[in-house]
């Protein structure tokens, strides 16, 4: 690795220097699922994206708002893996349908430098902002043609960071796909303490879900019927999802995340049915 220092505010279980010296995640051995299906997806929908990449057309770009620093290494390895928005780069330019904007986000300033940094050294037109979700979201929506063909790959930390103020802005854009990463980990840990707090991040994640689930069922019925209440929040905003959400589970099984795939148009769900079982497993979330 690299002699430059670890940013200091950075945790060095979590980051580490790249021989770039630039900083890069350290990701559990699951990282490569969640980059499978976007690399995928990017793929198999590069035929419309050509369609709206001529020179009188609106464009296509590709959108995250949890960037990371763009590089990984997999735990207790030492195998190096381009971060998400590389991934989705780099596959749009094998495809030769190259977005023409790259928007990328995060809340710290060194992981998205980090990130920006690799994807100008790649020829992507970057946009980077600085700041929450909630914060970069009208940043980004700002610069969007809105005649244009637009991906999002949402991958947040936990539920908090994900207010769904976010996918309402998002889904108000005519031609816009997103990809959720859904903490399982955090809703199944946290849920008790996220139904008696008040100001608890379900009420950003999945408004109104108070007024319509019983909190005194079991665990596994809550959750269960919290995700099938976002659902229904995105389907309200003119969004249809998957039928079932994608799996990514730790090295024990358990279950880490929940990809959830929406989209407006038939096309779109043709195309995610097609690529969203990489191992065999597609399931409702519990």
């Amino acid at each position: 690795m690299t002699g430059a220092p670890l940013p200091a505010h950075l945790n060095p279980k979590k980051y580490e220097m790249d021989e770039d010296g630039l900083p890069r995640e350290i990701v559990g051995e699951w990282a490569w699922e969640k980059h499978a299906r976007l690399q995928k997806y990017v793929g198999i929908s590069s035929g419309v994206r050509q369609k709206f990449l001529g020179p009188r057309d609106a464009g296509a770009t590709y959108i995250e708002l949890f960037c990371g620093p763009g590089r990984c290494r997999v735990a207790r390895t030492s195998k190096i893996v381009d971060g998400s928005p590389l991934v989705a780069w780099n596959e749009s330019v094998t495809r030769k349908t190259a977005f023409r904007q790259v928007h990328i986000a995060d809340f710290d300033a060194a992981l998205v430098g980090a990130a920006e940094a690799r994807l100008q050294r790649l020829g992507a037109p970057i946009f980077a902002e600085v700041g929450s979700a909630s914060a970069t979201v009208d940043k980004v929506i700002s610069k969007l043609n809105r005649y244009g063909l637009h991906l999002a790959f949402l991958d947040p930390y936990n539920l908090e960071a994900l207010p769904f103020e976010v996918i309402r802005k998002l889904a108000a854009i005519k031609h816009m796909d997103i990809l959720v990463h859904i903490s399982g980990q955090d809703l199944q840990r946290n849920l008790r303490t996220y139904v008696q707090k008040k100001g608890s991040p379900l009420d950003t994640f999945a408004p109104g879900w108070r007024d319509n689930i019983d909190t005194r069922r079991r665990g596994f019925d809550v959750r269960s019927a919290i995700l099938d209440h976002w659902r229904k929040l995105v389907r309200a905003e003119g969004m249809r999802t998957a039928e079932t959400f994608e799996k990514v589970r730790g090295p024990n099984k358990q279950p880490l995340y929940w990809l959830a795939f929406a989209a407006r148009h038939d096309r779109a769900h043709e195309f995610w049915n097609k690529i969203k079982d990489i191992s065999g497993e597609a399931q409702l979330p519990f």
